[in-house]
């Protein structure tokens, strides 16, 4: 759906301007259709840039300047220099505002604010030059300065006021020559602009002082033919990093843009700083637009609506000025509805866009009386169909129909037939798998895990396992298994202790922290302070850790099984409860692994039981200290 509109955009604070120019707007719209739209536009032909409003750009005094592409007013023309400056207080010497031409008698356009602070135009010979008296331009203040040659005539003008006038018959400006720069001579030596310059114009005619006057406070935002070239430097941060924004832009329309030269483009100096505080013109307009059920994106962009209603936008001009457009719109219904279809070879949709083949939920999209989408779902159903697909099989593969089973890899058909008396046919190519089958011998110490991780052997045997093989199928591994057993055993003589396994290499132990007895390494171990100890025996490969004895070298007997400790679930899946009967105080738990080292330290708990998680599956030994007496217990994690 199309709809035409117009846009009558109006100057709010120039309403004497008659330039009007057409251009054509195009406004996607989600929702299947576009929305066009003939805008007549005043002053404004829509642009995009990034610019800031109200900043200036200072000039360093030293090499600071901006180079534009304007030739400039040429001959002896009649033509205006505006701009709005701000001399630093520390500037000592001629600066420069603007110019452009050469170095020869009446030749160039040097406009600037002399040493003395008035103000001056220099072109070089008899009848070229003029200037005003001293004092005329305040260093540190804003200062609107303005130049007219007017039929041979040159005038010179502060914040409105003429303060100077002479003959200027002999200017007659060459082509060829250096474009317009600002805040720097062209030519006959340097006098670089030392402080900010804001709204450099260049008008192609002599204006007059009332034209000048009521101009000069506020920023151009309509076109004007006369209006050659027009520098609003609008542009950067004020004071912040600018390295980017090296470049100024011409809102005369004429494309004359400028590039800085020399400038920092950072701090409160050769920067982009905060300028002149000028008033602004706008434009105003309005727009309707109808559209069905969809969402419009205003021209700026930076609005989506999705309801009816009135809303506003903003947009730049050519000449960097916000344009408020008034935004009416209206949206029709689209409307929905459902058929169901059956057939037996293909559907061709009420719109005649698409043909299906295939069952399915589908959608298909006419136009209602309202002249918006009616969206159609058609529920599908194609009987009489093919297909062609590919599958994977371990062993044998059975095809839809059940009328046959293969074991070879191939491209075989099938037949099924539908409650709708339609042909289901089928093109199926099977790649035939294989199970696999492997023996594999392996070894553990008190336990082994299946490769399939699905089961946990504590004894000599021949197994069988099954895995998943890399194709999918099945992996039956036959496993020889020898398990490895360690004696742990552990006895007590007298203040002898002895391993009860033989051949085996011994290590003992003190219970308390488990650290080793240095140079106890032999079957029997007679300690020399009381305490509890016990061996690490390694055996057949494997290593575990006896439970612990206590010997009391002053005969005095404490019973670990007096502590009436006991330790559950065991064997274990993962969890083990602690449960010493009554709270003890400032009870220790130490768990040790088969290999004798501590894998992880309870300390100083109070409560009757506590729980804990062991890790890998294999033996472990528990040790409990309470009330100055300990209490080992193996425990056995499994899968």
């Amino acid at each position: 759906m199309r709809n035409l509109n117009i846009i009558t955009l109006k100057s709010a604070t120039k309403p004497y301007i008659s330039r009007y120019f057409h251009i054509l707007y195009r406004q996607q719209m989600s929702g299947n259709f576009n929305l066009t739209l003939s805008l007549v536009v005043l002053l404004a032909v829509f642009f995009s840039a990034n610019l800031q409003a109200q900043n200036a750009l200072n000039f360093d005094g030293a090499n600071d300047y901006v180079q534009t592409s304007f030739s400039g007013v040429l001959g002896t023309a009649n033509r205006t220099f505006e701009a709005w400056v701000n001399v630093d207080a520390n500037a000592s010497g001629n600066v420069c505002v603007v110019d452009y031409g050469t170095n020869s008698v009446g030749s160039r356009n040097s406009f600037s604010v002399s040493g003395s602070n008035g103000l001056t135009f220099i072109s070089g010979g008899t009848n070229a030059n003029i200037g005003s008296t001293s004092n005329v331009v305040t260093p540190g203040q804003w200062t609107h300065v303005a130049f007219v040659l007017d039929n041979g005539t040159g005038y010179l003008y502060v914040n409105g006021t003429q303060v100077g006038t002479g003959n200027l018959s002999t200017v007659n400006t060459p082509s060829g020559n250096t474009n317009l720069r600002i805040g720097q001579r062209v030519a006959g030596g340097s006098i670089p602009f030392y402080g900010s310059i804001d709204e450099v114009r260049i008008w192609d005619y002599a204006r007059s002082v009332t034209e000048i006057s009521n101009g000069m406070g506020a920023e151009y935002c309509t076109l004007d033919s006369n209006l050659v070239a027009y520098h609003k430097f609008n542009h950067g941060t004020a004071g912040g990093s600018n390295s980017g924004v090296n470049s100024s832009y011409d809102a005369s329309g004429n494309g004359n843009n400028g590039s800085l030269q020399n400038i920092s483009l950072s701090g409160a100096t050769s920067n982009w700083v905060t300028g002149y505080g000028l008033s602004t013109s706008s434009l105003a307009g309005t727009l309707s637009a109808t559209g069905c059920n969809a969402s419009y994106t205003s021209p700026s962009g930076n609005h989506v609506w999705t309801q009816a209603g009135t809303y506003t936008d903003t947009i730049q001009s050519v000449m960097a000025c916000d344009s408020i457009l008034t935004i009416t719109l209206a949206f029709n219904t689209s409307t929905a509805s459902s058929i169901v279809e059956s057939v037996c070879e293909s559907y061709t949709s009420p719109s005649g866009s698409y043909t299906w083949t295939v069952s399915g939920i589908y959608t298909d999209t006419l136009v209602n009386a309202a002249g918006c989408d009616s969206i159609l779902t058609v529920d599908l159903s194609v009987n009489n169909s093919s297909s062609e697909f590919s599958v994977d099989a371990c062993n044998s593969y059975t095809i839809p129909s059940g009328n046959n089973t293969y074991i070879f890899s191939g491209s075989y058909f099938d037949t099924i037939p539908n409650a709708a008396g339609c042909d289901s046919s089928m093109l199926i190519h099977v790649t035939i798998l294989q199970n696999s089958s492997s023996s594999i011998t392996a070894s553990g110490c008190n336990g082994y895990t299946s490769p399939s991780g699905l089961y946990y052997w504590t004894e000599s045997g021949t197994y069988i396992d099954t895995a998943t093989a890399a194709n999918g199928c099945d992996s039956m591994i036959t496993v020889n298994l020898t398990i490895d057993t360690v004696n742990a055993g552990i006895s007590k003589s007298g203040k002898t202790l002895s391993a009860t396994a033989v051949g085996a290499s011994y290590q003992w132990m003190k219970c308390s922290d488990s650290t080793l007895v240095s140079g106890e390494a032999g079957k029997t171990y007679s300690p020399n302070k009381t305490g509890w100890y016990a061996v690490i025996v390694t055996q057949n490969g494997c290593t575990d850790t006896s439970e612990c004895l206590k010997v009391n070298i002053v005969g005095v007997e404490d019973y670990a099984s007096d502590l009436g400790i006991s330790v559950f679930p065991n064997p274990t899946s993962g969890m083990v409860t602690i449960d010493g009967g009554f709270n003890y105080e400032n009870s220790q738990a130490r768990i040790i692994n088969a290999e004798g080292k501590t894998v992880r330290m309870i300390e100083k708990f109070s409560s009757r039981q506590i729980q804990f998680e062991l890790g890998a599956t294999g033996l472990y030994t528990v040790l409990i200290y309470a009330e100055g007496g300990y209490r080992a217990v193996r425990v056995m994690k499994t899968e």
